[in-house]
């Protein structure tokens, strides 16, 4: 099944730039097709053979795109966050998620390779390391208009994590730091919100930031806070001003003194639950972190004590508390997301190990996840779904992802079948070689 369905294609097809040779662009084409359509897991072999190209076109084929071929994801992501905010966030805020994620590898000799924190298996007690790449993700959080409840994190640009003493070597923030970059700067006209958790809040993400790009995460509850410096006495001798104002209490403090920091009471709805919180919120503070920037800082707990405390940091003053706390709340979709690429699209299943074959290869899964949504928000939704006997799965909220994948699958299997009947097989040919296909152990 080498054949896109009309409307994917069409999407496709504003990625036929970022590539040297036609050629090129065509495979592209095919292992998309492959990658949507495989049955097994999505080893390149597995996808190649997909196609329905492995009898009469060489599997070298898709090595070579991998490995040699001339093109690079940070031209197709731009044009994947371009395609996103014009389809799905048309006005309002960006908000841009960033984490890191582990996908399985082995082999002593796979590029990037090494030993790393596997958050999924480790608990508070034990921490589990495991072989494999990690990468760090930068995704766009969005709310679909037949989802309303909850936000979905479309994966759009991505680095494989190098460790320290090889080549190249960056630290996590600064990898970060430079795909926030990127997204805000393809976005010049718009709000832009970069989300992580503590570890990618701190002075390289938030220094030397495009004008439009704000930064909001998790302080530590023994953070340094001061307060704004005073301004110079009349009449004192000229010299460097002061950065910072008088030593505030830590935020572990100051959550417990609502008589020197008053609090409020915010009413929220998270998805189906609503909440009772007490917010306090100091809205020009001063954190060595973002050096003279003034910084919004909001510290939340949950009237009824079923959720822990938290405290935010956002960029800027007097950010409200609402906004800061609903949008911190996205952060999660991308966890759900690295889960949805992992288990359905088959993140860990390339076997390549030279660099430019794992730089390329296993986030084709990412970008295959981020094209379903944009298709099924287009068009998709219209369509046909596929039918389940689940009877005891009675409680569903909505569509997930799963159901957009399925429903992409549905279109391209009724597309080939079209296409065969068509070319003349007979009913029963294409009968026996699906029966086949289906039955074959991968």
């Amino acid at each position: 099944m080498d054949q896109l369905i009309p409307s994917l294609a069409a999407l496709v097809a504003s990625y036929r730039d970022c590539f040297a040779r036609p050629e090129t662009f065509a495979t592209f084409q095919h292992l998309i097709a492959g990658w949507i359509t495989a049955l097994g897991p999505r080893t390149i072999s597995e996808v190649w053979q997909a196609t329905g190209r492995a009898a009469h076109h060489h599997w070298d084929t898709a090595y070579s795109f991998f490995a040699s071929a001339k093109w690079d994801w940070d031209e197709l992501g731009k044009i994947l966050v371009l395609m996103v905010v014009a389809r799905l966030v048309p006005t309002g805020t960006v908000w841009i998620v960033v984490d890191d994620t582990l996908c399985h590898k082995r082999g002593a000799k796979v590029a990037f390779g090494g030993f790393f924190l596997d958050a999924v298996t480790s608990t508070k007690r034990k921490k589990n390391f495991r072989f494999g790449v990690n990468w760090i993700v930068v995704g766009l959080s969005v709310h679909l208009p037949f989802r309303p409840d909850r936000a979905f994190t479309l994966p759009v640009l991505w680095r494989a994590y190098r460790k320290k003493g090889t080549d190249g070597h960056r630290t996590r923030s600064t990898t970060a730091a430079e795909l926030a970059r990127l997204v805000a700067t393809a976005l010049p006209d718009r709000d832009c919100w970069l989300i992580g958790d503590g570890a990618y809040l701190n002075k390289t993400t938030l220094a030397d930031r495009p004008k439009n790009l704000q930064v909001l995460g998790p302080l530590r509850w023994n953070a340094a806070l001061h307060r704004p410096p005073e301004p110079r006495p009349a009449g004192k001798k000229p010299g460097r001003p002061r950065v910072y104002g008088d030593r505030l209490p830590t935020p572990k403090a100051m959550i417990e003194d609502t008589k020197a920091f008053p609090a409020t009471t915010l009413r929220m709805r998270f998805g189906e639950t609503e909440r009772k919180l007490r917010v306090q919120v100091l809205g020009d503070a001063r954190w060595r972190g973002a050096k003279r920037e003034p910084v919004t800082v909001i510290l939340i707990r949950d009237a009824a004590g079923e959720w822990r405390d938290e405290v935010l940091l956002a960029t800027g003053r007097d950010v409200p508390a609402a906004f800061a706390l609903s949008g911190y709340c996205r952060r999660w979709g991308i966890e759900v997301a690295f889960f949805e690429s992992k288990q359905l699209l088959g993140l860990h299943d390339p076997r390549v190990r030279v660099s430019a074959s794992v730089e390329r290869a296993h986030p084709l899964a990412w970008f295959v996840q981020t094209l379903t949504v944009v298709w099924y928000a287009g068009s998709g939704h219209a369509g046909p779904h596929v039918e389940r006997d689940r009877p005891w799965y009675a409680t569903k909220v909505g569509v997930t992802f799963a159901d957009m994948l399925s429903a992409l699958r549905l279109r391209q299997w009724d597309q080939y079948i079209s296409r065969e009947l068509a070319g003349g097989r007979t009913p029963e040919e294409l009968l026996n070689r699906l029966k086949h296909q289906l039955a074959a152990v991968r």
